[in-house]
């Protein structure tokens, strides 16, 4: 295992010795926020926009605050919580398992990812987010296990902070809920019957069964609530921070610029027609004719970000446009339901499907692709960040080879998820666990394809929890030879 680990450290620090990716787009305006929230402005106040979350702002800030150069120290900060993802997503596996190999087999294959590793170095919210997510997964797991009041404080803490670096996380809680009710009632049930019907891995169950319906109900109740009260104490700045700008109390107000573009652009959308509406009068009218007249010419209005800073032109504030734009996607799917259900069924197949064609740059490939010389580049490219970068050979022969960036394997791998998490679901000693775990997928793969255009920074997310599962599947149908038929499996 402490092989396995530095072989990941190695990976990690030959993937950031090749540099960062730049500051554009995205990565600027995060840049900027992160800024403002080193400059004391936690709550962004100065930027009235609608769209972020300050969970990855914050992590900037507190970079940009400490350090002589924080472009390098967030490639550090965000290589050790790529590690440390794999380390959790390990000890997950093998705490829902009870059985050290998936442990093991989940460090084997995660020295071979490459591309999610190339996010480390890219002021994006990804890495963070999928460390959040699985903490908090973690977290949920020893709960469910365990229940007690610290423990759910920490879960409502890890949902609240995944929260507020990605809104799509807000829904979680139902799979964690539906967990713990399930793993209730098998446990209940399972503690009713004869136990020695029951296989190793539920042996735990009816050992416990008999107290989980009394002390431990009332620590999970309690815990519970705890859960609930923390995460609402941890958003209620960032609900009030929106309420006194926008007027309303909301994470974020992204919906609208989503869901047009899966509803009006091409390809993987849907292309409907602009609709006829109240809303879209509505819409023409906050843009006024000659700007709508210069949108509808080209069919520029089908491009989101387009239509998005139009309004904001018209001094339409960030919230109230991107109502607009949901009320106008709305309608014309309410007139054209079927070819847009068509293109959503497809993007969520394609989210698991997508290739990875384009991963974040490094220096070294921006720096190979211009004319200019690393002085003005960090002008052009980085504002003046100080930037670094050398060839590794090693890692561009892998990025090259990488496995995600295959059509044949990503569609293996959607198989082989399915697969294990049905052997998950068939098997009673790890049956509440892979209801969850199927859930948590399902949860990610229906909101993105209802909201988004698939790509792989969407399904990366995701990566550790398939992982976790494959894991949990191939070791639990091959049982280790020494492991006694006895043997307690211990799980969540």
């Amino acid at each position: 295992m402490t092989i396995l680990l530095l072989l990941l450290l190695v990976k990690v620090a030959a993937v950031v010795a090749r540099g960062p990716s730049p500051l554009i787009w995205d990565a600027k305006y995060y840049w900027e926020l992160g800024q403002s929230v080193a400059g004391g402005d936690l709550l962004l106040t100065g930027h009235e926009v609608a769209y972020r979350t300050p969970g990855y702002p914050w992590m900037l800030g507190v970079i940009n605050a400490i350090s002589a150069e924080p472009l390098w120290m967030l490639a550090c900060v965000q290589g050790i919580l790529w590690v440390a993802t794999v380390g959790i997503t390990a000890e997950l596996a093998r705490l829902i398992s009870g059985d050290r190999r998936t442990a093991l087999l989940v460090m084997v294959v995660s020295t071979g990812m490459v591309s999610s590793v190339t996010y480390t170095t890219t002021v994006l919210s990804e890495t963070l987010f999928t460390f959040l997510v699985m903490l908090h997964l973690y977290t949920v797991a020893r709960f469910v296990r365990q229940p007690s009041p610290p423990t759910g404080g920490l879960v409502g803490f890890t949902l609240a902070m995944a929260m507020l670096t990605r809104p799509v996380a807000m829904l979680l809680w139902i799979a964690d809920v539906i967990f713990l009710l399930a793993r209730f009632f098998w446990r209940h049930r399972s503690g009713s019957q004869d136990s020695s019907s029951h296989d190793a891995g539920n042996r735990e169950d009816v050992t416990h069964s008999k107290s989980w319906p009394s002390p431990d109900r009332r620590q999970a109740i309690v815990g519970c609530a705890i859960a609930a009260l923390v995460t609402v104490v941890c958003v209620m700045p960032w609900l009030l921070r929106n309420q006194a700008i926008f007027g309303k109390l909301m994470m974020t107000e992204f919906v609208g610029r989503n869901i047009w573009i899966v509803t009006f652009q091409d390809g993987s959308g849907a292309e409907l027609e602009f609709p006829s509406t109240d809303a879209g009068s509505a819409l023409r009218h906050a843009l006024g004719e000659e700007r709508w007249d210069d949108l509808q010419s080209d069919q520029r209005w089908r491009e989101t970000w387009t239509v998005s800073k139009s309004l904001t032109a018209a001094e339409i504030d960030d919230a109230q446009g991107d109502r607009l734009m949901k009320d106008v996607a709305f309608d014309a799917i309410k007139q054209s339901p079927s070819p847009f259900a068509k293109k959503t069924v497809r993007r969520i197949f394609n989210f698991w499907r997508t290739r990875a064609t384009e991963l974040p740059e490094s220096f070294v490939e921006v720096a190979a692709s211009s004319k200019l010389s690393p002085e003005e580049i960090s002008q052009t490219q980085y504002s003046g960040q100080s930037i670094w970068g050398v060839r590794v050979a090693l890692i561009d022969t892998a990025l090259r080879y990488r496995l995600s960036n295959s059509l044949l394997a990503n569609t293996f791998l959607m198989l082989l998820t399915g697969l294990a998490t049905m052997l998950m679901l068939y098997s009673p000693a790890t049956r509440a666990s892979g209801l969850w775990l199927l859930l948590v997928l399902a949860y990610f793969t229906f909101v993105t394809a209802v909201l988004e255009i698939p790509g792989y920074r969407y399904r990366m997310i995701v990566e550790p929890v398939a992982l976790a599962v494959i894991a949990i599947a191939a070791t639990s149908y091959f049982p280790a030879r020494h492991q006694k038929q006895s043997q307690p499996v211990p799980q969540p």
